[in-house]
């Protein structure tokens, strides 16, 4: 959960593939940032806040140079990058307001305030999202954490 982070995450895989021995694994776990739906909601405003508030964050992290759909891309980058034998698996679960889980979106949040009310959310609004990641009505999708898993080629036909 690195390269998501890293504008130049494409140059930074080639070095780790290329760091590889012959036959040698490489597993790279990514968020898929893009798809948090809410679960549930006090109401629709609650909803609509999440969303915005998200929307705004995501903003923030591309334009500072991060990729928050990365995990959807990392099988295809590894395999363009020569890795074989690839797989791919997918785990998400829900995060109800309160919830251990749920303290990474204030943690994102918290991080980037500043930026955040730049952006258009309002101070207030910033309080809002707060209070509804404590309450237990509110539950939305972890960001989907995507494993994937490719083999250098060992240069011989067996294995």
């Amino acid at each position: 959960m690195v390269l998501l982070h890293l504008p130049d995450r494409m140059r930074v895989l080639e070095r780790l593939v290329g760091a590889l021995r012959p036959g040698g694994w490489l597993v790279l776990e990514e968020f898929d940032c893009g798809w948090t739906p809410v679960l549930a909601a006090p109401d629709h405003e609650a909803q609509a806040l999440f969303e915005r508030v998200h929307a705004a964050l995501l903003w923030l992290l591309e334009n500072a140079g991060a990729d928050p759909l990365w995990g959807r891309r990392v099988r295809a980058a590894m395999a363009r990058n020569g890795l074989v034998d690839l797989t791919a698996t997918t785990y998400a679960e829900a995060w109800p307001g309160g919830s251990t889980g749920i303290t990474l979106h204030r943690h994102n949040v918290d991080q980037v305030a500043e930026g955040l009310v730049a952006a258009g959310i309002k101070p207030g609004e910033l309080d809002s999202f707060r209070a509804l990641l404590e309450d237990p009505r509110f539950v939305v999708n972890s960001y989907p954490l995507i494993s994937v898993r490719g083999r250098r080629p060992s240069g011989r036909t067996d294995r």
